[in-house]
């Protein structure tokens, strides 16, 4: 539900309970256009007692409802939803970029995976398959796959929509119940496809929530919670651990999807018409703000100079502007506080190593309003540096070298990160080689950011635990039980 205060600024509330409600303080949260620093929305300010009421209403629902045990209710239901977004698609994807900042051209594709996604969980709520085992005569053992019970799901500003989707729909594919809290940046979208979800009936009234409102509260009170049995959280690395310690309490099942400083690792035998632009694109896609972005590149020493000066080249022709422009390779940074985070890093980079390109902030005319950051290289780092070891979260790469195969694979793996790589050659004994030793959760051969949901994805190390997407994305949301039998 929304309303306008001023009569074109959108109110968003939460729903909880199948119906919307405002919360109890009736403070309200801004979220602005990084493009324009237009007001885009007010959103529910959410306390304590609006975190209490939602949490009791998706757990009375789950308890009362025919949910968990109804997968062909549940395929109806994720389907449905999926339909809806389908005739929204344009919608959707406009909010998303006024919100978020990201071109439209990628709120399309983020759109679209959301409808992949929710189709393809829809067929696996039918699939949820346990197995039996012959223990010894007369005696069976049943393993049984059930659904956790309720699930708190903590989803990042980023990537909000597909995000949120992609823990969505498992979960309840699963037969779960569903609390959403988004992100205060971003709640937007995700209240819009909560819209959607009401007019789908097959969803029992209250199985699935959304609350709005201050991340270390909320996030806070669900994770420490003993009515939610489950949290899900994608985002970063330092919070992850917040919320593995909170839930530590009532030893919470947790999944965590969390940072990344991914190389892409460039072989002489390169393909490099192709490579140039697809690793590019991994680092400055929705401006560097992504998990798995294409952070590092590895270069022999023999084709380094060519390698980089094909990246400026490209990374300098890319069109900054306001995602809205359907011209826009790249549009500005969600925020004023991650422009000064990014900046801050390529000081470092311009004290420590050297700006190949970019490396400030774009401002003057259009720009003066908005969070503009222009694509930046940064070449001959030390491996200490922090450019090299931390996310950054913003359109910086940063360039390695390396002189033969084990050389690179140290390097890729000099990192408390292990989400994803790319690894770029024609010859196949050495990429099987690199793929086996590189610790990393994907790992993609000639390509890379190719995210299907049919295919697991999660990190290695400090970027999470276990997986998402595919058959163990649905595992990861059912409880596991053995049921012994014993005949006479």
């Amino acid at each position: 539900m929304t309303t306008a205060i001023d009569k074109k600024t959108p109110v968003y509330y939460n729903y909880v309970g199948g119906e919307w409600v405002e919360s109890v303080s009736k403070e309200r949260m801004e979220s602005f256009n990084p493009a324009t620093g237009e007001l885009v929305s007010y959103s529910q300010k959410s306390d304590l007692n609006d975190v209490k009421e939602t949490i009791h209403s998706v757990h009375h629902s789950y308890q009362r409802s025919d949910w968990a045990v109804n997968p062909k209710r549940r395929y109806e239901a994720l389907l449905g939803l999926a339909r809806k977004m389908t005739e929204k698609m344009e919608h959707l994807a406009r909010i998303l970029t006024m919100e978020q900042g990201k071109t439209i051209r990628e709120s399309r594709i983020e759109i679209s995976g959301c409808i992949d996604t929710l189709k393809y969980f829809a067929g696996a709520a039918r699939t949820v398959c346990g197995r039996s085992i012959q223990l010894e005569p007369n005696n069976f053992g049943v393993i049984v796959k059930e659904p956790i019970g309720v699930v708190g799901i903590i989803s990042p500003w980023n990537w909000p929509a597909l995000l949120m989707i992609r823990e969505l729909a498992p979960a309840l594919a699963a037969g779960n119940g569903v609390i959403v809290k988004p992100a205060s940046l971003t709640p937007s979208i995700s209240v819009e496809i909560f819209k959607l979800i009401d007019e789908v009936t097959d969803f029992p009234k209250g199985i699935v929530s959304i609350i709005t409102g201050p991340g270390s509260l909320i996030g806070a009170a669900m994770a420490k919670s003993d009515k939610i049995d489950m949290i899900s959280f994608t985002g970063d690395t330092s919070t992850g651990k917040a919320i593995m310690e909170m839930g530590a309490s009532n030893i919470k099942k947790l999944a965590l999807e969390l940072g990344g400083k991914s190389p892409n690792v460039v072989f002489p035998d390169a393909n490099l018409d192709k490579a140039i632009p697809v690793i590019g694109k991994s680092i400055f896609i929705s401006a560097g703000q992504i998990c798995m972005a294409g952070s590092r590149v590895l270069i022999h020493e023999s084709i380094k100079d060519e390698v980089v000066a094909r990246l400026k080249q490209f990374a300098e022709g890319l069109r900054v502007e306001n995602g809205l422009l359907e011209s826009a390779d790249m549009g500005p940074l969600v925020s004023k506080s991650q422009v000064e985070i990014v900046q801050n890093f390529c000081e470092i980079g311009r004290q420590e190593g050297r700006i190949i390109t970019g490396g400030r902030q774009i401002t003057g005319g259009q720009y003066d309003n908005g969070h503009y950051f222009s694509p930046t290289i940064i070449d001959e780092l030390p491996a200490s540096c922090r450019v090299v070891k931390e996310e950054i979260f913003g359109p910086v790469l940063a360039v390695q070298t390396f002189s033969n195969e084990q050389e690179a694979l140290e390097i890729a793996n000099d990192s408390d990160f292990g989400l994803s790589a790319g690894i770029w050659t024609n010859n196949l004994n050495r990429a099987m080689k690199m793929t086996r030793g590189i610790k990393a959760g994907t790992v993609w051969i000639n390509t890379y950011n190719k995210n299907f949901p049919e295919a697991e994805f999660g990190g290695y190390k400090q970027s999470g635990l276990g997986r998402t997407r595919g058959i163990d994305g649905l595992m990861e949301y059912c409880e596991t039980k053995h049921v012994h039998i014993e005949t006479d």
